[in-house]
């Protein structure tokens, strides 16, 4: 990877960039903060006053991951329950689908447990909150069953992370066909969920 120039002041969002973009290209195990610093054309000491270790790096590129997720999911509308439901699947499918090799270290408890790291937990915790939000809206004005709040939304965050998941490791490969299916997807688990006095609604705006 060709050298970059270094701009004094701006050394910690540069390394930021150019980990993020070779995480983009190769996934996280091709990270090196001597092979960072020399594209960047410093010495690796340099690097280790903004980041400790390799670790620390990776941590806050998942923590900048999260807060993009975040942003993708708030702009979903507060439509009526159904359309922001299966909106937000969509929304956090596409990201997966958008930045595969983030997603992946996002998400990889091996690379990066918890615990380990209280700020990328912070940031996890407040992309989940959108769609707890979004499943709890939906649950109060009486579309969605009674049932536990914690239980919906495990359930349809267990759904469209595997969904992502087996998309970006290429089990599903009709690209076209993805958001069609992810859509599709989501609606059969909101059959299960759906209150009885909404079905005939539903039905009534999913017909021609």
């Amino acid at each position: 990877m060709a050298r970059t120039a270094y701009h004094h002041g701006d050394l910690q969002q540069q390394v930021h960039d150019q980990a993020l973009a070779v995480v983009r290209e190769h996934g996280d195990s091709a990270i090196s903060l001597r092979a960072l610093a020399k594209q960047i054309g410093v010495s690796a000491p340099a690097l280790y006053r903004h980041f400790a270790d390799r670790e620390s790096l990776l941590a806050e590129l998942a923590i900048s991951g999260f807060e993009a997720l975040r942003q993708r999911l708030l702009q979903v509308k507060h439509t009526p329950p159904r359309q922001a439901l299966i909106g937000i699947g969509l929304a956090y499918v596409r990201f997966a689908q958008d930045e595969p090799n983030l997603y992946r270290l996002m998400f990889g408890g091996q690379v990066l447990p918890r615990g380990v790291h209280p700020r990328l937990d912070d940031a996890g915790k407040a992309a989940f909150q959108v769609l707890e939000d979004t499943v709890e809206r939906a649950r109060h004005s009486g579309y969605l069953k009674p049932m536990p709040l914690a239980l919906m939304t495990a359930t349809a965050w267990s759904l469209v992370h595997g969904l992502s998941q087996l998309t970006i490791d290429g089990h599903l490969p009709n690209a076209d066909a993805e958001p069609h299916l992810a859509e599709g997807i989501t609606s059969l688990l909101l059959e299960g969920a759906i209150a009885d006095t909404n079905r005939a609604t539903d039905n009534n705006e999913d017909s021609p």
